[in-house]
């Protein structure tokens, strides 16, 4: 009788749509320098049901670490998985202090962010450091 319901259950659990497996978008990634030659470090870690990330470190373009205000601020806000295993939710830009839409897709040790406001979408690629 518990082999019939281990079956059963097994093949209930096998018959329901699951999310295309995806890498893994916790981790701490490098941003690619800003206009200024600022590289962010971002730590990213589950936040309820949707992962965020946060600015851990900011170098300059020598590769030293540099002072910098939004040390400690949300970069990635309220990335909510997707069926096709990619994320969608926001991303403060600290340059011009402004929140965009925003899709993520992890792809081995590199996170490719498309953002998106009202004159266009730009495309990035963060490099994983741990």
């Amino acid at each position: 009788m518990n082999f019939r319901r281990l079956l059963f259950s097994m093949t209930f659990l096998t018959a329901l749509p699951m999310p295309v497996l995806a890498d893994v978008p916790v981790g701490l990634w490098q941003a690619k320098p800003d206009r200024r030659g600022v590289v962010m470090h971002v730590r990213t870690k589950p936040c309820g049901s949707a992962i965020c990330g946060q600015i851990e470190r900011a170098k300059d373009r020598r590769g030293y670490d540099t002072p910098s205000r939004d040390l400690g601020r949300r970069m990635l806000l309220n990335m909510q998985a997707q069926s096709d295993g990619s994320y969608t939710g926001e991303i403060w830009e600290p340059v011009e202090n402004r929140i965009l839409s925003a899709k993520m897709r992890v792809e081995g040790n590199k996170m490719r962010l498309s953002t998106c406001d009202g004159a266009g979408c730009a495309n990035v690629v963060w490099t994983r450091l741990r």
